[in-house]
């Protein structure tokens, strides 16, 4: 059977009805996949003694972005009446119905509750002594509840064990997350996600970028805008760390597409993301010349920070949304009309995750400090 072909390439018919097969609203899930990679550094400053100072924001804000990641595919489901399915009897293994390992329903009904359940028992634990003192400033009895009858400095510290044990159970159960969705995109099949095996350092090396940045921009509302320079000063070299490994990650995923399909009419289905990718850059390079002039200037990394958030950003509404616009033979290129309410959808999932930022903030003591000698 043959295609007509046209003057952006070949296209199927279907291509023309619905050039965007995943819907934008799963740019949000992508970006919001970040607060697994949160949480994963937190385990990790547990176990190794670092960074206690900064643990209670990084788990608020990780686990409120990781709590409302699965909105995403669902508000993208073509039959969401069935969506309940998914969690209740996901076909995950090779089947008659199924042909292939499922990645997304892996990750969605065994990975996602098993690191979501950690992380909440992690988080009620880790907050009870401080959560028993605020019931004892305040009175309030939902403290009392929340402090699990924490009521001491010595029960508190024989927590640290359990504590310990939990933290790396949970970094094992997250890491999975590290480098999806980029696998998951890799797995379907689409011209420009299956021609970037960079991909998954690419969104790996950026998801950390945007979390060091909450993380700055967190120190600086915590502290009322006057942190403390050593407090901020880890972070700021991994900006710079970081941004250049996206920097440098992104130079060799359009050095690969350029030596492999240049000259060729499949060439155009890259360049159709360069300008994209040409943003993402300049910000990434504002994101690593402002973190290391920060070393002077502390009021700097806000910059470094959202120029990196920005980056990313950007850098993820191209490969998530642009690199759908090409073809299935990557031999044409159409630009998607996309509607208003798949913008007001992906408002909406940010919303949901700024409101439980908002919400475990004001019940969890975020930013308080430990009394046993941690240091940050």
């Amino acid at each position: 059977m043959s295609y007509p072909e046209y003057t952006s390439g070949y296209w199927y018919p279907n291509n023309f009805a619905e050039p965007i097969i995943w819907m934008p609203v799963v740019f949000a899930y992508s970006l919001m996949i970040s607060g697994s990679i949160l949480l994963f550094i937190a385990y990790l400053a547990y176990i190794l003694n670092i960074m206690r100072k900064l643990m209670s924001l990084m788990l608020i804000v990780g686990l409120s972005m990781f709590l409302v990641i699965l909105i995403g595919p669902l508000a993208d489901l073509r039959a969401p009446d069935n969506a309940w399915k998914m969690i209740v009897g996901p076909r995950i293994l090779p089947s008659d119905a199924n042909p292939g390992f499922s990645l997304i329903a892996f990750q969605g009904a065994i990975a996602w509750p098993l690191a979501a359940l950690i992380s909440i028992v992690f988080v009620l634990l880790y907050f009870s002594y401080p959560l028993h003192l605020r019931y004892v400033e305040t009175g309030n009895p939902v403290y009392r509840i929340l402090s699990l009858g924490v009521s001491d400095e010595r029960k508190y510290a024989a927590l640290e064990k359990p504590l310990k044990i939990l933290a790396f159970i949970g970094s094992l159960a997250l890491l999975t997350w590290l480098v999806y969705p980029a696998t998951l995109f890799m797995q379907t099949f689409n011209f420009v996600w299956a021609n970037s095996m960079a991909l998954p350092f690419i969104f790996f090396a950026e998801e950390i970028l945007m979390d060091i940045g909450i993380i700055v921009l967190g120190i600086w509302i915590l502290k009322a805008f006057k942190p403390e320079f050593n407090a901020v000063k880890p972070f700021i070299a991994i900006i710079a760390i970081v941004s250049a490994a996206s920097i440098v990650s992104l130079l060799i995923q359009v050095g690969t597409w350029y030596f492999k399909f240049g000259g060729s009419p499949y060439y155009t289905a890259f360049t159709h993301l360069y300008s994209f990718i040409s943003l993402a850059l300049i910000l990434y390079l504002i994101a690593f010349a402002s973190s290391i002039i920060s070393t002077r200037y502390i009021s700097l990394s806000i910059i470094a920070s959202l120029a990196g958030i920005l980056g990313v950003m950007v850098s993820r509404w191209n490969f998530v949304v642009k690199a759908q616009e090409v073809s299935v033979t990557g031999l044409g290129v159409v630009e998607a009309h996309i509607p208003l309410i798949e913008y007001a959808l992906i408002a909406g999932i940010f919303s949901i995750g700024i409101f439980l930022i908002i919400v475990l903030g004001s019940v969890f003591p975020v930013g308080f400090e430990f009394k046993r000698g941690e240091g940050l």
